[in-house]
């Protein structure tokens, strides 16, 4: 694949995964709006993010190796056209019941095979020298359309003063944006077969490699990781909340601050990210330093919330945690080729990951919506401490991959002397 072609074929899988997890993760940018819209509390609109994870929970494995059987241009064309429709259909029917069913049904359609076909491609497509640049170059990609479609639709929304009819009007350009991606996929994207003959034989699957992934400890060290890098990031969204609703920061602000950390650092930090990581030829010493730093910000944003400092200062503190996270986040699928885990079973190793490391999406929010129910502006305090705390864990996790790692390249080193001799 000439490298023109990789770059279109990144930039529609890039749209593609930006576009299917709109709906399950729209209270990033929309969160009071979709509350007045369906009429529900913190912890009702938290809970929909259960209906679509217990689906997840449901399926990741078993799309997962699916994946791994199946032709994944097919699994990525037709997850995006049945989100299209999904999308849709919700835009004209906002209500609290239909929409447990759309988010469950979202599970089917972006991350039953969808979430796995999309990142083995990336990885076939970056080949085995240039993981951390080119997973880098897919999330930047895809953090500038981001920044481009989600601006443009946060100016189309405000152009609006009914809240519902501009959430409608967003919801169905973002079913538009699904539909043209999976358009693009099916015109351009590579063959299953095609791309795997570039590869080598550890692309063929074979069902008892599933058991050898289960065995991999790094495999589920890989899971804690993006369990904790997940769970802050895709609740960072509460640092604007807080800002606007106790701090009285601008609504408008907090609004593009909640871009900033998400789209806005997905394509600054992901392609500095990718270009560290080839740099420092590692991805997980680049999770460690991030993880670490992650920590320290977070910790800084905490001890200054009692303070008198400006909500604007703060606000711009708070984009601090997400861009370290953004720094790694996307190239975390570069580990697999890191940590010796075959072509084959790329999908298989997704889906174990994502049973673990998206579990925040089953119970965090829940959780969080609840504390901010029962304790008010005070939950607060608690809420950015557990983030402290999950930055931790991940940090001294990051640290025992590393480890391990050395042990497994020692290990794999000293029975090749053995097989030479």
């Amino acid at each position: 694949m000439n490298k023109s072609k990789k770059y279109v074929v990144l930039s529609f899988l890039a749209m593609a995964q930006g576009a299917v997890y709109f709906l399950p993760y729209i209270r990033n940018v929309y969160y009071t709006p979709m509350l007045n819209t369906m009429g529900v509390n913190n912890a009702q609109f938290g809970s929909l993010v259960s209906f679509f994870a217990i689906g997840c929970m449901i399926l990741y494995i078993p799309g997962g190796i699916l994946t791994d059987k199946w032709d994944y241009k097919k699994c990525i064309t037709i997850s995006l056209y049945t989100t299209a429709a999904l999308v849709g259909s919700f835009a004209f029917f906002m209500n609290f019941a239909y929409a447990r069913i759309v988010f469950f049904l979202m599970a089917l359609s972006t991350t039953f095979v969808f979430w796995s076909a999309a990142l083995k491609a990336v990885r076939i497509i970056g080949g085995k020298d240039d993981q951390g640049k080119t997973f880098g170059v897919y999330y930047a990609i895809q953090g500038l359309l981001s920044i481009l479609l989600q601006n443009g639709m946060l100016f189309i929304y405000n152009s609006f003063a009914d809240q519902a009819l501009g959430l409608r009007v967003v919801l169905l350009i973002n079913a538009g944006v699904n539909l043209i991606a999976g358009i693009g996929c099916q015109l351009f994207l590579e063959p299953q077969s095609k791309l795997s003959a570039l590869s080598d034989k550890q692309s063929v699957f074979e069902f008892k490699m599933v058991g050898k992934v289960l065995k991999n400890p790094l495999i589920w060290i890989i899971a804690v990781l993006v369990f904790c890098l997940y769970g802050v990031y895709s609740n960072s969204y509460y640092y604007s909340t807080y800002l606007t609703t106790v701090k009285g920061l601008d609504e408008g602000i907090g609004a593009q601050l909640s871009l900033i950390r998400v789209t806005y650092m997905m394509f600054f930090a992901s392609l500095a990210g990718g270009f560290v990581i080839n740099k420092l030829k590692s991805t997980i010493k680049w999770y460690v330093i991030c993880a670490g730093s992650a920590v320290l910000s977070t910790l800084t944003f905490i001890l200054l919330m009692g303070t008198g400092m400006s909500p604007f200062i703060l606000g711009v503190i708070s984009i601090l945690p997400p861009a370290f996270i953004f720094l790694v986040y996307g190239m975390v699928s570069s580990m697999y080729e890191e940590f010796g885990v075959p072509l084959a079973v790329t999908g298989t190793a997704v889906g174990i990951v994502s049973i673990i490391g998206y579990t925040p999406d089953l119970f965090f929010g829940p959780i969080l919506g609840g504390i901010l129910d029962a304790q008010g502006d005070a939950g607060y305090a608690s809420l950015f401490g557990f983030f402290l705390v999950i930055g931790i864990v991940g940090f001294l996790a990051g640290v025992l991959a590393m480890v391990l790692n050395k042990r497994r390249k020692a290990k794999e080193a000293a029975a090749g002397i053995v097989h030479q001799l």
